[in-house]
């Protein structure tokens, strides 16, 4: 009976623990902001708007930047295409997430130089 009641008790401590483990959004879908400064010390705040069409935005201090943009997520992969980088519009980039709001782009393969920098060295909050 002892050991029954040990396995039931056991059971349902496994099954409490799974039921509360959640697993954090991993999704780019909505916006994302970071502030940063350009070499003049101005500081600007960009967000970058995942949109479920596969479009995105760029917004920097309130206007739209980039427009109209694609991006593919796979995974922790990202695939981006966007006319602001011609004629290098097409790129891949890792997506590291965490604590749920925050994200970090790193490059796999991305040959303009503008929008690489531009990723590179930031962390994005989910606003």
């Amino acid at each position: 009976m002892k050991q029954i009641t040990g396995l039931l008790a056991l059971t349902c401590l496994l099954y409490s623990c799974a039921e509360n483990k959640t697993e954090p959004n991993r999704s780019l879908l909505g916006k994302w902001a970071y502030n940063h400064s350009h070499d003049d010390k101005t500081y600007h705040d960009f967000i970058a708007y995942f949109k479920n069409d596969g479009t995105y935005d760029g917004i920097e201090d309130g206007k739209v930047t980039i427009a109209g943009g694609h991006y593919e997520q796979r995974g922790d992969t990202m695939f981006l295409n966007d006319v602001s980088c011609n004629p290098h519009p097409e790129a891949y980039y890792k997506i590291e997430m965490w604590a749920k709001d925050s994200m970090k782009l790193v490059p796999i393969v991305d040959s303009c130089d503008d929008r690489r920098e531009g990723t590179r060295r930031f962390m994005f909050k989910r606003i």
